[in-house]
């Protein structure tokens, strides 16, 4: 009975942070002046043919909530607490959240590969998520690109205005309301077309460059919003 009620209790809360967030990116978004016209890239990819991971600091996803709805992307989380609170936000902006379990990469990897397998067209991964190190990239979108043949997409994001929140792992961002936001989204990385196969701290290298050129692009992007 007591477990019953435990987990009475986390659905209910789950619901009322979740709820409290999607009200306040909406209004939030609302006052951003915005230029995510790149995003149409994500639809291009997805109509050549691709299955698409689209990857992302950690720090940077706030933003995106609600300025790539309508993508319909499988959004990989944890199972947790927080994990069912994005979840939850997730299903609110017309994405749909599949949580990984906690015990180690080792079970959340095959179930990212089942999204692949039941042809997910856009899935999205924070690449040094859900718990770092700031900026580490993760083996398993490498192994996604590497052993799947899912493309990588980069995607950046920059804010004219922001809180960064030092005290956190992955530094996040939160632009301030009535800022300019920009996003980004970079070529096609596929690590399975690579002659001979690198190792992991090669794939990484390619991988930190396409990230580095789109966080290069999106600056770019916001400094025109200024003119």
């Amino acid at each position: 009975m007591a477990e019953r009620w435990r987990k009475v209790a986390t659905s209910i809360g789950v619901g009322v942070v979740a709820g409290a967030f999607v009200t306040i990116l909406r209004l939030w978004s609302a006052a951003l002046c915005k230029e995510t016209s790149q995003l149409d890239k994500l639809d291009r990819y997805v109509a050549e043919g691709h299955q698409v991971l689209a990857v992302f600091w950690h720090g940077k996803y706030l933003p995106l909530f609600p300025l790539a709805r309508g993508k319909h992307a499988v959004v990989i989380t944890v199972d947790s607490f927080r994990g069912r609170v994005i979840g939850t936000i997730c299903k609110r902006f017309g994405y749909r959240p599949v949580l990984l379990p906690t015990a180690g990469n080792a079970h959340g990897f095959p179930a990212i590969v089942q999204q692949v397998r039941e042809r997910a067209s856009l899935i999205a991964l924070a690449l040094d998520g859900p718990s770092g190190p700031y900026h580490r990239i993760r083996s398993g979108a490498l192994n996604l690109s590497s052993l799947h043949g899912v493309v990588l997409v980069p995607v950046g994001v920059a804010s004219s205005r922001k809180i960064v929140l030092r005290s956190r792992w992955d530094k996040q961002e939160v632009p301030l309301p009535f800022s300019r936001v920009a996003v980004a989204v970079g070529d096609l990385i596929d690590l399975s077309r690579i002659g001979s196969q690198p190792g992991i701290s090669n794939l990484e290298e390619i991988v930190r460059k396409g990230m580095d050129a789109v966080e290069r692009e999106v600056i770019e992007i916001l400094d025109g919003m200024r003119q």
